[in-house]
Protein backbone atom coordinates (compact mmCIF):
# COMPACT_ATOMS: atom_id res chain seq x y z
CA UNK A 1 0.00 0.00 0.00
CA UNK A 2 3.14 2.19 0.83
CA UNK A 3 4.37 1.72 -2.49
CA UNK A 4 1.23 2.43 -4.27
CA UNK A 5 0.89 5.69 -2.46
CA UNK A 6 4.60 6.80 -3.18
CA UNK A 7 3.54 5.88 -6.71
CA UNK A 8 0.61 7.77 -7.29
CA UNK A 9 2.95 11.01 -5.28
CA UNK A 10 5.24 10.60 -7.93
CA UNK A 11 2.74 10.76 -11.05
CA UNK A 12 0.83 13.51 -9.50
CA UNK A 13 4.07 15.77 -9.10
CA UNK A 14 4.78 14.67 -12.68
CA UNK A 15 1.30 15.39 -13.99
CA UNK A 16 1.80 19.13 -11.66
CA UNK A 17 4.78 19.57 -13.56
CA UNK A 18 3.86 18.95 -16.83
CA UNK A 19 1.00 21.14 -16.47
CA UNK A 20 2.50 24.16 -15.54
CA UNK A 21 5.31 23.79 -18.22
CA UNK A 22 2.27 23.75 -20.25
CA UNK A 23 0.18 26.44 -18.73
CA UNK A 24 3.85 28.76 -18.75
CA UNK A 25 4.10 27.85 -22.55
CA UNK A 26 0.60 29.01 -23.32
CA UNK A 27 1.57 32.48 -21.35
CA UNK A 28 4.00 33.27 -23.87
CA UNK A 29 6.51 30.90 -23.78
CA UNK A 30 9.67 28.43 -21.49
CA UNK A 31 13.05 30.86 -20.82
CA UNK A 32 14.72 28.70 -23.74
CA UNK A 33 11.71 29.60 -26.32
CA UNK A 34 12.09 33.32 -25.59
CA UNK A 35 16.13 32.81 -25.74
CA UNK A 36 15.68 31.01 -29.16
CA UNK A 37 12.73 34.10 -29.98
CA UNK A 38 15.51 36.82 -29.58
CA UNK A 39 19.30 37.80 -30.30
CA UNK A 40 21.16 40.76 -29.52
CA UNK A 41 23.06 42.59 -32.08
CA UNK A 42 25.02 46.35 -31.67
CA UNK A 43 23.77 49.37 -34.08
CA UNK A 44 25.89 52.10 -35.29
CA UNK A 45 25.37 53.97 -32.21
CA UNK A 46 26.98 51.91 -30.22
CA UNK A 47 23.89 50.06 -28.61
CA UNK A 48 23.22 46.51 -27.67
CA UNK A 49 19.68 45.84 -28.26
CA UNK A 50 17.90 42.76 -28.19
CA UNK A 51 15.50 41.96 -31.04
CA UNK A 52 13.40 39.40 -32.38
CA UNK A 53 15.09 36.32 -34.33
CA UNK A 54 11.85 36.66 -36.74
CA UNK A 55 11.19 40.30 -37.69
CA UNK A 56 7.59 40.41 -39.05
CA UNK A 57 6.18 43.92 -38.54
CA UNK A 58 9.27 46.89 -38.87
CA UNK A 59 9.48 50.52 -39.04
CA UNK A 60 11.80 51.16 -41.92
CA UNK A 61 13.15 54.67 -42.29
CA UNK A 62 14.41 55.67 -46.25
CA UNK A 63 17.42 53.82 -47.60
CA UNK A 64 14.80 51.66 -49.64
CA UNK A 65 17.25 50.58 -52.31
CA UNK A 66 19.73 49.28 -49.68
CA UNK A 67 16.89 47.77 -47.82
CA UNK A 68 15.69 46.18 -51.04
CA UNK A 69 19.40 45.08 -51.66
CA UNK A 70 19.94 42.88 -48.42
CA UNK A 71 16.66 41.76 -47.63
CA UNK A 72 15.72 40.78 -51.13
CA UNK A 73 12.62 41.67 -53.17
CA UNK A 74 9.83 41.06 -50.63
CA UNK A 75 10.87 43.06 -48.06
CA UNK A 76 8.16 45.46 -47.93
CA UNK A 77 5.78 43.02 -46.97
CA UNK A 78 7.20 42.89 -43.41
CA UNK A 79 7.49 46.57 -43.21
CA UNK A 80 4.29 48.02 -41.28
CA UNK A 81 5.60 51.75 -41.20
CA UNK A 82 8.06 54.27 -42.80
CA UNK A 83 8.70 57.75 -43.27
CA UNK A 84 7.43 58.69 -46.94
CA UNK A 85 8.51 62.21 -47.65
CA UNK A 86 12.20 61.68 -47.51
CA UNK A 87 11.65 59.45 -50.58
CA UNK A 88 8.65 60.80 -52.50
CA UNK A 89 9.71 64.88 -52.55
CA UNK A 90 13.67 63.91 -53.56
CA UNK A 91 13.10 61.20 -55.65
CA UNK A 92 9.64 60.96 -56.84
CA UNK A 93 10.35 58.77 -59.78
CA UNK A 94 12.17 56.28 -57.77
CA UNK A 95 9.19 56.56 -55.17
CA UNK A 96 6.57 55.83 -57.97
CA UNK A 97 8.88 53.03 -59.23
CA UNK A 98 8.84 51.50 -55.91
CA UNK A 99 4.57 51.19 -55.75
CA UNK A 100 4.67 49.90 -58.79
CA UNK A 101 7.29 47.10 -58.43
CA UNK A 102 7.90 46.21 -54.75
CA UNK A 103 5.35 43.94 -53.18
CA UNK A 104 3.74 45.81 -49.86
CA UNK A 105 5.32 48.99 -50.16
CA UNK A 106 1.85 50.47 -51.28
CA UNK A 107 0.65 49.34 -47.99
CA UNK A 108 3.11 51.10 -45.94
CA UNK A 109 1.50 53.51 -43.28
CA UNK A 110 3.20 57.00 -43.84
CA UNK A 111 4.14 57.90 -39.94
CA UNK A 112 5.42 61.46 -40.71
CA UNK A 113 8.85 62.46 -40.88
CA UNK A 114 11.69 64.02 -39.04
CA UNK A 115 12.54 66.10 -42.24
CA UNK A 116 9.25 67.90 -41.76
CA UNK A 117 9.26 67.82 -38.00
CA UNK A 118 5.65 65.47 -38.18
CA UNK A 119 6.90 62.64 -36.99
CA UNK A 120 3.72 61.09 -35.44
CA UNK A 121 5.02 58.61 -32.68
CA UNK A 122 1.06 57.39 -32.17
CA UNK A 123 0.76 56.36 -35.61
CA UNK A 124 3.83 54.31 -35.46
CA UNK A 125 2.56 52.74 -32.30
CA UNK A 126 -0.81 51.63 -33.83
CA UNK A 127 1.04 50.06 -36.65
CA UNK A 128 1.86 47.31 -33.86
CA UNK A 129 5.27 46.62 -34.69
CA UNK A 130 7.72 44.12 -33.65
CA UNK A 131 11.05 46.56 -34.62
CA UNK A 132 11.67 49.93 -34.88
CA UNK A 133 14.72 50.38 -37.47
CA UNK A 134 15.66 54.10 -37.39
CA UNK A 135 18.00 56.24 -39.47
CA UNK A 136 20.87 57.73 -37.36
CA UNK A 137 19.71 61.12 -39.10
CA UNK A 138 16.27 60.65 -37.05
CA UNK A 139 17.86 60.47 -34.01
CA UNK A 140 17.82 64.17 -32.92
CA UNK A 141 14.23 64.77 -34.41
CA UNK A 142 12.61 61.71 -32.82
CA UNK A 143 14.47 62.47 -29.26
CA UNK A 144 15.59 59.88 -26.73
CA UNK A 145 12.26 60.41 -24.91
CA UNK A 146 10.13 58.88 -27.37
CA UNK A 147 12.81 55.76 -27.95
CA UNK A 148 12.22 54.76 -24.31
CA UNK A 149 9.02 55.39 -24.80
CA UNK A 150 9.37 52.33 -27.54
CA UNK A 151 11.51 50.86 -25.18
CA UNK A 152 8.80 50.63 -22.31
CA UNK A 153 5.84 49.62 -25.09
CA UNK A 154 8.65 46.30 -25.68
CA UNK A 155 9.11 47.65 -29.08
CA UNK A 156 13.26 47.59 -29.52
CA UNK A 157 15.00 50.50 -31.27
CA UNK A 158 17.88 50.46 -33.59
CA UNK A 159 19.78 52.37 -35.24
CA UNK A 160 21.29 52.12 -38.90
CA UNK A 161 23.14 55.06 -41.36
CA UNK A 162 24.26 55.08 -44.65
CA UNK A 163 24.27 58.80 -44.60
CA UNK A 164 28.01 58.62 -43.20
CA UNK A 165 29.41 57.20 -46.05
CA UNK A 166 32.51 56.40 -44.40
CA UNK A 167 32.75 52.31 -45.34
CA UNK A 168 32.55 51.46 -41.96
CA UNK A 169 29.30 52.46 -41.10
CA UNK A 170 27.62 50.82 -44.67
CA UNK A 171 29.22 47.42 -43.53
CA UNK A 172 28.06 47.35 -40.65
CA UNK A 173 24.35 48.81 -41.41
CA UNK A 174 24.07 45.94 -43.89
CA UNK A 175 24.95 43.04 -41.70
CA UNK A 176 22.70 44.37 -39.18
CA UNK A 177 20.04 44.30 -41.72
CA UNK A 178 20.92 40.84 -42.70
CA UNK A 179 20.54 39.87 -39.03
CA UNK A 180 17.38 41.49 -38.37
CA UNK A 181 15.97 40.03 -41.23
CA UNK A 182 17.33 36.90 -41.89
CA UNK A 183 19.36 37.15 -44.93
CA UNK A 184 22.90 37.14 -43.24
CA UNK A 185 24.78 35.48 -46.44
CA UNK A 186 23.25 37.52 -49.08
CA UNK A 187 24.36 40.61 -46.48
CA UNK A 188 27.98 39.22 -46.30
CA UNK A 189 27.81 39.20 -50.24
CA UNK A 190 26.94 42.81 -50.60
CA UNK A 191 29.89 43.22 -47.86
CA UNK A 192 32.00 41.63 -50.27
CA UNK A 193 30.95 43.18 -53.45
CA UNK A 194 31.31 46.61 -52.23
CA UNK A 195 34.84 45.99 -49.94
CA UNK A 196 36.09 44.53 -53.24
CA UNK A 197 35.28 47.44 -55.28
CA UNK A 198 36.89 49.71 -53.11
CA UNK A 199 39.66 48.19 -52.98
CA UNK A 200 40.10 47.67 -56.26
CA UNK A 201 40.39 51.26 -56.71
CA UNK A 202 42.63 52.00 -53.87
CA UNK A 203 45.32 49.48 -55.58
CA UNK A 204 44.83 51.75 -58.86
CA UNK A 205 45.47 54.55 -57.34
CA UNK A 206 49.00 53.10 -56.12
CA UNK A 207 49.87 53.79 -59.78
CA UNK A 208 49.27 58.19 -59.82
CA UNK A 209 52.08 59.71 -59.24
CA UNK A 210 50.16 63.00 -59.18
CA UNK A 211 46.58 64.02 -57.97
CA UNK A 212 44.47 66.17 -60.01
CA UNK A 213 42.29 68.79 -58.60
CA UNK A 214 38.06 68.90 -58.67
CA UNK A 215 35.89 70.71 -57.42
CA UNK A 216 32.30 69.05 -56.18
CA UNK A 217 29.11 70.88 -56.02
CA UNK A 218 25.62 69.39 -54.43
CA UNK A 219 23.43 71.12 -57.47
CA UNK A 220 19.86 69.64 -56.11
CA UNK A 221 18.28 73.31 -55.29
CA UNK A 222 18.20 76.90 -56.65
CA UNK A 223 15.70 79.35 -58.86
CA UNK A 224 18.38 79.59 -61.16
CA UNK A 225 21.08 77.81 -62.57
CA UNK A 226 23.55 80.49 -62.23
CA UNK A 227 23.23 80.09 -58.96
CA UNK A 228 25.63 77.97 -57.19
CA UNK A 229 24.69 75.06 -55.09
CA UNK A 230 26.80 73.75 -51.98
CA UNK A 231 30.56 72.92 -52.43
CA UNK A 232 31.55 69.46 -50.23
CA UNK A 233 34.12 69.85 -48.42
CA UNK A 234 36.30 66.40 -46.49
CA UNK A 235 33.55 64.92 -44.54
CA UNK A 236 30.33 65.05 -45.68
CA UNK A 237 28.86 62.83 -49.09
CA UNK A 238 30.35 63.33 -51.77
CA UNK A 239 33.50 64.55 -50.14
CA UNK A 240 34.56 61.35 -48.37
CA UNK A 241 34.21 59.26 -52.05
CA UNK A 242 36.16 62.27 -53.52
CA UNK A 243 39.02 60.85 -51.34
CA UNK A 244 38.66 57.52 -51.70
CA UNK A 245 38.45 58.72 -55.17
CA UNK A 246 41.94 59.97 -54.94
CA UNK A 247 41.00 63.47 -56.03
CA UNK A 248 42.34 66.84 -54.39
CA UNK A 249 39.35 68.36 -53.52
CA UNK A 250 39.75 72.02 -53.64
CA UNK A 251 37.14 72.50 -50.86
CA UNK A 252 38.65 70.07 -48.24
CA UNK A 253 40.93 72.00 -46.31
CA UNK A 254 38.06 74.67 -46.15
CA UNK A 255 34.98 73.19 -44.77
CA UNK A 256 34.47 69.65 -43.29
CA UNK A 257 30.65 69.22 -44.53
CA UNK A 258 28.86 71.26 -47.22
CA UNK A 259 28.90 75.41 -47.51
CA UNK A 260 28.78 77.95 -49.57
CA UNK A 261 30.69 78.52 -52.88
CA UNK A 262 32.80 81.26 -53.35
CA UNK A 263 33.13 81.93 -57.11
CA UNK A 264 36.48 83.68 -56.48
CA UNK A 265 37.88 81.15 -54.78
CA UNK A 266 36.83 78.30 -57.45
CA UNK A 267 38.53 80.75 -60.37
CA UNK A 268 42.06 80.90 -57.99
CA UNK A 269 42.04 77.35 -57.89
CA UNK A 270 40.77 76.69 -61.40
CA UNK A 271 40.39 72.73 -61.23
CA UNK A 272 40.87 69.68 -63.51
CA UNK A 273 37.70 69.02 -63.06
CA UNK A 274 34.08 69.60 -62.15
CA UNK A 275 31.55 66.75 -60.45
CA UNK A 276 28.07 68.44 -59.99
CA UNK A 277 25.67 65.84 -58.04
CA UNK A 278 22.33 66.72 -58.51
CA UNK A 279 18.28 64.57 -59.05
CA UNK A 280 15.47 64.01 -60.49
CA UNK A 281 13.92 66.31 -57.75
CA UNK A 282 10.02 66.02 -56.93
CA UNK A 283 9.80 70.04 -57.38
CA UNK A 284 9.37 70.99 -61.10
CA UNK A 285 9.68 74.85 -59.85
CA UNK A 286 13.61 74.17 -58.86
CA UNK A 287 16.43 74.11 -60.99
CA UNK A 288 18.41 71.09 -60.36
CA UNK A 289 21.18 69.43 -62.26
CA UNK A 290 18.51 66.47 -63.71
CA UNK A 291 19.61 63.14 -63.29
CA UNK A 292 18.76 59.97 -61.95
CA UNK A 293 15.48 57.90 -61.97
CA UNK A 294 12.73 59.34 -64.70
CA UNK A 295 15.79 61.46 -66.42
CA UNK A 296 17.11 60.53 -70.13
CA UNK A 297 20.20 61.59 -71.27
CA UNK A 298 19.36 64.57 -73.28
CA UNK A 299 18.13 65.75 -70.10
CA UNK A 300 20.59 65.75 -67.97
CA UNK A 301 23.43 67.31 -70.72
CA UNK A 302 20.27 70.00 -71.24
CA UNK A 303 20.48 71.09 -67.46
CA UNK A 304 24.81 70.64 -67.77
CA UNK A 305 24.46 73.37 -70.95
CA UNK A 306 21.85 75.83 -68.76
CA UNK A 307 24.32 75.25 -66.10
CA UNK A 308 27.47 76.28 -67.64
CA UNK A 309 26.04 79.04 -69.77
CA UNK A 310 24.25 80.65 -67.15
CA UNK A 311 26.86 81.16 -64.69
CA UNK A 312 29.29 84.56 -65.74
CA UNK A 313 33.02 83.45 -66.55
CA UNK A 314 32.32 79.39 -65.92
CA UNK A 315 32.99 78.63 -69.25
CA UNK A 316 36.64 80.14 -69.34
CA UNK A 317 37.43 77.33 -66.27
CA UNK A 318 39.94 74.81 -67.53
CA UNK A 319 37.69 71.85 -66.54
CA UNK A 320 35.02 73.55 -68.96
CA UNK A 321 37.68 74.04 -71.67
CA UNK A 322 38.40 70.61 -71.65
CA UNK A 323 34.64 69.15 -71.22
CA UNK A 324 35.87 67.95 -67.75
CA UNK A 325 32.50 68.47 -66.09
CA UNK A 326 30.49 65.93 -64.69
CA UNK A 327 27.03 65.24 -63.80
CA UNK A 328 26.45 62.40 -61.10
CA UNK A 329 23.12 61.09 -59.39
CA UNK A 330 23.47 61.85 -56.06
CA UNK A 331 20.73 59.28 -54.76
CA UNK A 332 23.33 57.08 -55.90
CA UNK A 333 25.39 58.13 -52.69
CA UNK A 334 24.10 56.31 -49.20
CA UNK A 335 23.65 53.23 -50.70
CA UNK A 336 26.23 49.56 -51.61
CA UNK A 337 26.36 50.71 -54.95
CA UNK A 338 27.53 54.19 -54.22
CA UNK A 339 31.53 52.40 -55.48
CA UNK A 340 30.14 53.42 -58.75
CA UNK A 341 30.33 56.89 -57.62
CA UNK A 342 34.44 56.82 -56.46
CA UNK A 343 35.07 54.27 -59.57
CA UNK A 344 33.42 57.03 -62.23
CA UNK A 345 35.42 59.93 -60.11
CA UNK A 346 38.56 57.97 -60.39
CA UNK A 347 38.37 57.10 -63.78
CA UNK A 348 37.59 60.50 -64.85
CA UNK A 349 40.55 61.91 -62.88
CA UNK A 350 42.90 58.63 -63.93
CA UNK A 351 41.98 57.20 -67.24
CA UNK A 352 45.25 55.40 -67.96
CA UNK A 353 44.73 53.51 -64.47
CA UNK A 354 41.40 53.06 -64.82
CA UNK A 355 40.68 52.31 -68.18
CA UNK A 356 39.41 48.67 -68.05
CA UNK A 357 36.99 49.83 -65.54
CA UNK A 358 33.42 50.32 -66.56
CA UNK A 359 31.31 51.91 -63.60
CA UNK A 360 28.12 52.26 -66.03
CA UNK A 361 28.52 49.08 -66.70
CA UNK A 362 28.87 48.14 -62.86
CA UNK A 363 26.16 50.38 -62.05
CA UNK A 364 23.99 48.08 -64.21
CA UNK A 365 25.26 44.86 -63.31
CA UNK A 366 24.56 45.50 -59.12
CA UNK A 367 21.18 46.32 -60.47
CA UNK A 368 20.32 43.28 -62.01
CA UNK A 369 21.55 41.19 -59.56
CA UNK A 370 20.13 43.27 -56.23
CA UNK A 371 17.61 45.40 -57.38
CA UNK A 372 16.31 43.52 -60.36
CA UNK A 373 12.69 45.36 -60.10
CA UNK A 374 14.07 49.05 -60.55
CA UNK A 375 16.53 48.40 -63.43
CA UNK A 376 15.45 51.04 -66.20
CA UNK A 377 17.20 53.07 -68.94
CA UNK A 378 17.51 56.28 -66.65
CA UNK A 379 20.46 58.10 -67.10
CA UNK A 380 23.11 57.97 -63.68
CA UNK A 381 26.68 59.19 -64.30
CA UNK A 382 26.94 60.99 -67.53
CA UNK A 383 29.87 63.72 -68.73
CA UNK A 384 29.32 67.22 -69.93
CA UNK A 385 29.15 67.36 -74.31
CA UNK A 386 29.14 69.92 -76.21
CA UNK A 387 25.59 71.45 -75.47
CA UNK A 388 25.33 73.50 -78.45
CA UNK A 389 22.19 70.69 -79.70
CA UNK A 390 20.76 71.04 -76.32
CA UNK A 391 17.98 72.84 -75.81
CA UNK A 392 18.44 75.14 -72.52
CA UNK A 393 16.48 75.14 -69.86
CA UNK A 394 15.51 78.14 -67.78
Amino acid sequence: MKKISQWILIVGLGLAILWGLVSLSQRGGTQPNLTEATHTITDVRGRRVTIPRQVKRAYYPYYYQNLLTVAGPKAFERVMASSIFDTANYSGDLYQMLKAKSPGFGQVTDVGSTLKSNFNLEKLIATKPDLVILANYQYEGIGQGNIDRLGELGIPVVFIDYTDLKPAAHYQSTKMLGEIFGTQKRAAAVNQNYHDHLNQVALRLKQVKTKKTAYFEQRSAGASYAQYGKAYGSQMLMGVLAEEAGAKNIYASRIKGTGDVNPEFLFQQNPDAIFLDGTNYADSQTAALKIGYGVSAQQTQASLTALINQRPGFKNLKAVKNGQVYAMDNHLMRTMKDYVLVEFIAKQLYPEAFQDIDPEQNLKDFNQTYLPNLVDDSIFLAQWQDGTNSQEQN
